[in-house]
């Protein structure tokens, strides 16, 4: 039976100066160690198919990163333990490329685990799809820590005719002006008490049909989340694929730099599209 694949963008508790002040911040205000977003390309895949992953992270002023871990695994225990290997001695490391994306075939890493275990392939009919586990955990040298997990569906009849696709963003307006797809305008200024409108349109065929895990049709749900350096935003998340909030002057600190604004679109199988960021500068 086929299990959707699920993202898990979570976080380990952080060990920085705010302590427990950060609680009560919102999701959507950066000024942390974060994972924005896991791309992957393609979604899902056959045996024989390799999967790139690439982490879309925000990283403090004055902080570096200073390790960033990628593990695999063949096998997801599921959401209730986290997202957790299944097989735990399966779980390898996974070596990044110079720009920090990993490229893995979950097929040919599961054939090792089996390998590994003193095994084969397993005798009798194979499951439609198997959710194996690409994680990644991240750390800078302020001691900042974040581990953000994905599920790559394998296929191991082969990959889908219809394979899943990340939602396409066509475009992003702050404060009236058009800032996505660029060349982009620069909004107007976001002052004390003040609030600019975000306003982000999806393709409305990224929301692409599919069978739930009890095999009914469905169609995806798209939504969109706001992230933002200084300021506020309304709501965090939205629903739908012509959506709007405000980023408030709400909590504002003095900073000569703008304010970076940034979007993810999700379609919660694991499609990700990260755009930005989107300078919006503050007023005297």
């Amino acid at each position: 039976m086929r299990r959707l694949a699920r993202i898990l963008l979570g976080t380990l508790a952080a060990a920085t100066a705010a302590g427990c002040a950060n609680d009560f911040l919102p999701s959507s205000f950066l000024n942390d160690l974060r994972v924005l977003a896991i791309v992957a390309d393609p979604l899902e895949v056959g045996p024989a198919d390799a999967t790139t992953l690439r982490a879309e992270l925000w990283v403090p002023p004055g902080a570096a990163v200073t390790s960033a871990a990628w593990t695999f695994c063949p096998l997801s225990a599921g959401s209730v333990a986290a997202y957790a290997c299944a097989v735990p001695q399966c779980e390898v490391p996974l070596a990044p490329a110079p720009d920090g994306s990993v490229t893995a075939s979950p097929g040919a890493l599961a054939l090792q685990c089996l390998a590994s275990a003193g095994g084969g392939v397993p005798a009798g009919p194979l499951p439609e799809v198997v959710e194996t586990v690409f994680r990644l955990q991240v750390q800078t040298d302020q001691g900042q820590r974040r581990e953000a997990v994905l599920q790559i569906p394998l296929h191991p009849a082969g990959p889908p005719a219809d394979p899943n696709l990340p939602p396409v963003v066509r475009s992003v307006e702050i404060g009236g002006v058009p800032v996505y797809p660029p060349p982009g305008g620069t909004p107007p200024p976001l002052a004390p008490g003040a609030v600019l409108p975000v306003h982000v349109v999806l393709d409305p065929a990224s929301a692409q049909p599919y069978l739930d895990a009890a095999g009914v049709p469905r169609v995806e749900t798209l939504t969109v989340s706001y992230y933002t350096t200084n300021g506020r935003f309304a709501d965090d998340r939205s629903t739908g694929t012509d959506v709007s909030s405000g980023l408030e002057g709400t909590g504002i600190t003095s900073s000569p730099a703008p304010a970076e604004v940034w979007i993810a679109a999700r379609d919660l199988r694991g499609g990700q599209t990260l755009v930005g960021p989107f300078a919006v500068p503050l007023a005297p």
